[in-house]
C-alpha cells in the first residue's frame, strides 16, 4: 500500500496504546506491523489526538536475537486464589496466529528507551484472553499513514 504520510520515531506524537495489529510481515527493511482500519493515534496541529485511517509501522534494524516475547496467563485455584504463569512465545507462533486471524493483538501500553521498546499487549482468541510482553531492540520506528480522522477524536 502507498502511504501519504511518513515519520520517524514520533512517540509521543503517535501512540500505539489501544491499537490493534492485524498483520505482521517480515521484510528486508525490517518488521512491518499493519494496523486495523482504525490505525494508530496521532497528535494533530490542534494538539489533540485522533485515529488515522489505517496505518503501518516499519521496525527498522530489529534483531530476532533481541526480540523477547512472554505470555502471561492467570489461573484460578479457588474462588479467592489466583496465580500468573509466564512462558516464552516463539516469534513464529505469534506471527502465524496473528496473521491467520486466530489471535487478535491489541497494544495496551508502550514504553521506549534508546534503541528499543517494551509493549504490553492483550491477545484475544475465540476461547481466551491473555497478556503478552514484547521487548525488542531496533534502530528506528517508521510510521506510515494516510489521513487523520477528525471525527475519531481521542481527547
Amino acid at each position: 500500500m502507498m502511504w501519504k504520510e511518513k515519520g520517524y520515531n514520533l512517540y509521543p506524537d503517535i501512540i500505539l496504546s489501544d491499537c490493534t495489529v492485524s498483520e505482521i510481515q517480515v521484510k528486508d527493511n525490517g518488521l512491518v506491523l499493519i494496523f486495523s482500519d482504525y490505525g494508530f493515534i496521532k497528535k494533530d496541529m490542534d494538539n489533540k489526538y485522533y485515529r488515522t485511517e489505517g496505518a503501518e509501522i516499519v521496525i527498522e534494524g530489529y534483531n530476532n536475537e533481541e526480540l523477547f516475547i512472554k505470555e502471561i496467563r492467570t489461573h484460578q485455584l479457588s474462588e479467592e486464589i489466583f496465580f500468573d504463569s509466564m512462558y516464552d512465545i516463539e516469534f513464529e507462533k505469534l506471527l502465524r496466529n496473528v496473521n491467520s486471524g486466530k489471535w487478535k493483538l491489541e497494544i495496551v501500553e508502550e514504553f521506549y528507551s534508546t534503541g528499543g521498546g517494551v509493549y504490553i499487549c492483550q491477545i484475544r482468541d475465540e476461547e481466551d484472553c491473555f497478556w503478552i510482553y514484547i521487548k525488542m531492540r531496533y534502530r528506528n520506528l517508521i510510521y506510515l499513514w494516510n489521513s487523520i480522522r477528525h471525527d475519531w477524536s481521542i481527547n
